[in-house]
């Protein structure tokens, strides 16, 4: 009984570890672009980090200053979703993303038009 009551404490342990080591890496500032179909690309920047209860949030910043009102992560998959609505405009705004090392590439719908997102994660290197 000992062993499996050991067994599950390190299994848990390394979920948590392995949580908090996967929202590391997406957490931060993401820029890049989004190209509507049919439509010209336009700048996009996201702030992603993690709230004081540890959970995911974050906020667009382009192409408008709006916080997200839904954000996921699914560590097995890389797969990330978030979504925000613009008080002023009424716009929904939601992002379908995998992410693979610092980029982030999927959808980004605004209401009902939709184009492909690329995001790269801002990276400081010391001299």
């Amino acid at each position: 009984m000992d062993k499996i009551l050991l067994a599950s404490v390190t299994f848990l342990l390394l979920q948590v570890t392995a949580t908090a080591a996967d929202l590391k890496a997406i957490t931060g500032t993401w820029s890049g672009n989004w190209t509507p179909k049919g439509g010209t690309m336009d700048a996009v920047t996201v702030e992603l980090r993690q709230d004081e209860a540890g959970k995911l949030a974050g906020r667009f910043v382009t192409p408008a200053r709006i916080d997200f009102s839904k954000v996921s992560f699914n560590a097995a998959t890389q797969s990330l979703s978030f979504e925000a609505t613009d008080a002023k405009t009424g716009k929904l705004y939601k992002v379908e993303a995998k992410l693979k090392g610092t980029e982030l590439t999927g959808t980004l719908t605004i209401n009902e038009t939709a184009g492909e997102v690329r995001l790269i994660k801002w990276t400081f290197f010391p001299h």
